[in-house]
């Protein structure tokens, strides 16, 4: 009977290290998943910085933006395709612009100073974007605007 409660307990020990053995390696699986997540997450959040452009290509849609010291006036909807983004900074403090969405991350190299106006190219797919007018260390600031890029009806 002794010997019978012995190995009962024997065997409970060993399924026991068993299922805490395979818990650990499903734990760290899952870490590892996890910080994958993370890690192309933020890769992913880093914005494409575009050089100076003064001129929107001509086969692009054009697009006019004013962005102040707290505010951005622009369409809400658009049509999809390549866009040229004309960026005026009407406001008294360099303002830099940058639209997220869709798989688009892009903003100014060198954010336009007051009185100056750039371009920034994106192509756009149908969904939701949101602009920015990120501060002079990178961190987004209030200033914001969210649109919709769908099929329009011709004009």
């Amino acid at each position: 009977m002794i010997l019978l409660i012995f190995v009962g307990l024997v065997s409970t020990a060993v399924a026991q290290v068993e299922d805490t053995a395979k818990n650990v390696v499903h734990s760290t699986v899952e870490g590892t998943k996890k910080a994958a997540k993370t890690v192309a997450h933020g890769a992913k959040k880093m914005a494409e910085k575009v050089e100076d452009v003064f001129t929107p290509e001509p086969d692009a849609n054009r697009v006019e933006v004013t962005v102040s010291d707290d505010s951005i006036d622009m369409p809400v909807s658009l049509r999809p395709g390549k866009t040229a983004f004309i960026i005026k900074n009407n406001g008294t403090t360099t303002q830099n612009f940058e639209l997220v969405g869709e798989d688009v991350d892009r903003e100014f190299m060198n954010a336009p100073k007051p009185g100056e106006t750039k371009v920034l190219h994106a192509t756009l797919e149908r969904g939701t974007y949101k602009v920015y007018s990120p501060d002079i260390n990178g961190k987004k600031g209030t200033a914001k605007a969210t649109m919709t890029v769908k099929l329009l009806a011709s004009r």
